[in-house]
């Protein structure tokens, strides 16, 4: 009784009714991916799973669009229907393009709700002396690095606000914020909520259009991340140049709407934070650019609350551990001061980015330690393509294939092939958190615009830890990627 609902799914998809032009080939795939579905190796299920789904549809839809004429007109219509949409009886108009959309009947009102699903894969091999201070690193894993739910207005043209929660991390709220187009001139936008603080390219760079799937080490230990507070930022001579700047309460993450007031009346510290970025060089339309950028952040930290203790560690690349290889534990500061300087190119397929990150703390009982890091990275699409740049915000997004992936027709997506070279030290004074360099390599296959899959091999090593000890670690990392976004 336990697997009926299965048996009788499998058997309607499987029979030749009278209404079904499915082949041999769909009948495969989907015997297939009931397999995967009852296997009990997680790991190779949550990848294999994807890979599946879009061979079953890709060849059902094939079966079903050469079975007739009439077949064709049908989905051709439901196609361009959806997109389309309906009104209804109050003049609100809804209809699905790249998400849901409601329009008022005015249009002064717009919402759309979309969403994405990152789910990963992989093995990560330790030796000894990693082992022995991290017990559970090594060993299969799989978890949804993200789940995210996004939804995004605008009000008469001017208002515009979003939220955004992830639920593979414990309803994570992400976003939370409304904005306004029209201050001052000079002023520009202004944003007031929870969000991003200025600082980084790749900390800004949304985690969806990255080139590995995780941020480098640097920028996991030494760029603020998200705070609540309130920003401006606008752009010059051209859209060559931006710049944004912003006052933010340290409250960091939050799981729940209803804990904006716990949260905003238990901060611990505050904090301004600005960035600017210029285009020295911007033809074809971004197809060859040179970017340069720097951000600052000074926070104001209460030194004297235990739960304000500065605290700097990544992750060694990968979501599939928690454990941070490099860290510096927790320690008082009255001040923190945070640098970061960026460079990157693109000239056609190739593109080059790096940044250098120093943190300075202002922590007597500690020396005053300094920390510092950097990263390089390159690309290479082999179809083609080229990274798309948002000259408003300074920052690359997500890449269109020239050809899609169509499993029976031509085009096959994008390909592009990537490496990247980062490093942190932790260690100054009183503070031993460890220094971690890793080599990465990486693979990615773009289906569309809204899908790709990824791979990382990261080989990351660490030295001179104080707590727990590590004179020689090394740590090679397998991790896979499904991402789909709606």
């Amino acid at each position: 009784m336990g697997h009926l609902k299965e048996v009788r799914l499998f058997q309607a998809f499987t029979s030749e009714g009278k209404n079904r032009h499915i082949g041999k080939q769909t009948r495969f795939y989907f015997i297939m991916l009931i397999v995967i579905a009852q296997t009990r190796l997680t790991v190779i299920s949550v990848f294999l799973a994807p890979i599946f789904l879009i061979l079953v549809f890709s060849s059902y839809s094939r079966a079903e669009l050469s079975s007739s004429q009439t077949d064709l007109h049908f989905y051709e219509q439901f196609e361009e229907g959806v997109e389309t949409g309906l009104t209804d009886p109050f003049g609100f108009h809804h209809y699905w393009t790249e998400g849901f959309h409601l329009d008022s009947p005015k249009k002064n009102i717009k919402v759309r709700l979309y969403g994405r699903i990152l789910a990963d894969a992989g093995y990560i091999e330790a030796n000894d002396g990693l082992q022995s201070s991290f017990p559970t690193l090594e060993g299969w894993r799989a978890e949804f690095r993200d789940l995210r739910i996004i939804l995004l207005g605008t009000l008469y043209d001017d208002i515009i606000f979003k939220f955004a929660i992830d639920f593979a991390n414990i309803r994570d709220i992400k976003d939370l914020w409304i904005g306004y187009g029209k201050i001052i001139p000079f002023l520009g936008r202004i944003r007031a909520g929870h969000f991003m603080e200025p600082f980084s390219l790749e900390q800004l760079t949304g985690i969806a259009n990255l080139s590995f799937m995780e941020r480098a080490l640097p920028v996991q230990a030494l760029s603020p991340g998200r705070d609540a507070g309130i920003m401006c930022n606008n752009t010059a001579l051209g859209d060559r140049l931006t710049w944004s700047a912003g006052a933010f309460l340290l409250t960091g993450s939050f799981s729940n709407v209803g804990e904006w007031s716990d949260t905003l009346s238990n901060t611990f510290g505050t904090a301004l934070t600005a960035r600017v970025t210029g285009l020295p060089r911007y033809t074809d339309d971004g197809r060859t650019l040179l970017h340069l950028g720097f951000s600052y952040s000074h926070q104001f930290r209460d030194d004297q609350r235990t739960d304000s203790d500065l605290k700097i560690r990544a992750r060694p690349e990968t979501r599939l551990t928690n454990d941070t290889l490099v860290d510096a534990g927790q320690f008082p500061a009255a001040a923190a001061d945070l640098f970061g300087g960026e460079l990157a190119m693109v000239s056609g397929p190739f593109s080059l980015q790096g940044e250098y990150f120093l943190g300075l703390a202002d922590s007597p009982s500690m020396g005053n330690p300094r920390f510092n890091g950097f990263y390089l990275s390159g690309s290479y699409f082999l179809t083609g393509e080229h990274r798309n740049y948002n000259r408003s915000l300074g920052v690359f997004t997500g890449v269109t294939p020239k050809q899609g992936f169509h499993l029976f027709e031509e085009g096959w997506g994008a390909l592009e092939a990537a490496c990247r070279v980062s490093y942190v030290d932790l260690n100054d004074k009183g503070v031993r958190g460890g220094k971690e360099g890793n080599f990465t390599f990486g693979l990615n296959w773009y289906l569309s615009k809204k899908s790709r899959f990824m791979f990382n091999f990261i080989h990351a090593r660490v030295t001179d830890r104080a707590e727990p000890p590590i004179d020689s670690g090394r740590a090679n990392i397998f991790q896979v990627r499904f991402q789909y976004g709606l």
